[in-house]
């Protein structure tokens, strides 16, 4: 369980307790404090059990937290791959001057290895501008989709038919739940938490489909761009330092 649904199952206890408490939303991350004020404001308008709504949160928190924690760490792959190889040419330098290499000499000697240098370069920024655009466009969406409907399932809960609840909830489209319309009461919050995790399974998807597409994208850059610049960088030099020192 995450700190942040651990917070929120301890003040549901609290109240439930009958204790009176002041919630500190600096303990929270952002995304939870913002979703957490939404969901308090929709729960006194409309009147309903301010303990469930924390219990819910913290649902829907620790579920977002370890969907998250996947996605990150199903992207920390193609980041550090993509780092190790532009990392590559440092690498040989430095492996080269550690084994008494005269690199340095030759790279500061007016010759075609300037050339080879330069070419380097502009490949290598240019993959690295398309390795970066590509692993920008798989980063995990940090929005939550299913956040309205749960301030939603709030009022209808506490009694409010959906024409009235959704007055409550900023932005929120009525149209959205049209389908569930004969449903009432708590019967119908639940199909709304439901229709909630739902478009949370699917962004969660989305994003790993993102994520499984760009490891496999990021190989053109690095296969195109940045391992050609790779070897005009770093092992031409090289070469050309080693026929030199016979």
């Amino acid at each position: 369980m995450s700190n942040d649904g651990k917070a929120l199952r301890q003040y549901a206890e609290l109240i439930r307790a009958g204790h009176r408490v002041d919630i500190n939303y600096e303990q929270f991350a952002t995304q939870t404090a913002e979703d957490l004020k939404l969901l308090l404001e929709v729960t006194n308008q409309a009147g309903g059990p301010i303990a469930n709504t924390l219990d819910r949160l913290a649902k829907v928190v620790n579920v977002r937290d370890q969907a998250q924690n996947e996605l990150a760490l199903a992207i920390a792959g193609p980041k550090a791959s993509s780092r190790l190889v532009i990392s590559l040419p440092a690498l040989v330098f430095i492996g080269a001057g550690i084994a008494g290499i005269p690199i340095f000499r030759v790279l500061f000697q007016p010759s075609i290895i300037w050339l080879s240098l330069g070419l380097g370069l502009g490949m290598f920024w240019l993959g690295y501008r398309w390795t970066g655009r590509i692993l920008k466009h798989a980063e995990p969406s940090k929005d939550d989709p299913g956040i309205q409907l749960e301030a939603m399932g709030v009022a209808v809960q506490a009694g409010l038919p959906i024409a009235s609840a959704a007055e409550l909830v900023p932005g929120f489209q009525v149209a959205e739940l049209q389908d569930l319309a004969d449903g009432s009461g708590v019967a119908m919050s639940q199909l709304i938490a439901d229709r909630a995790d739902s478009k949370r399974l699917d962004q969660f998807n989305a994003d790993r489909l993102k994520i499984q597409k760009a490891s496999v994208a990021v190989l053109w850059p690095l296969g195109l761009t940045v391992l050609p610049a790779f070897v005009l960088i770093a092992i031409v030099p090289v070469g050309a330092a080693l026929i030199q020192t016979h």
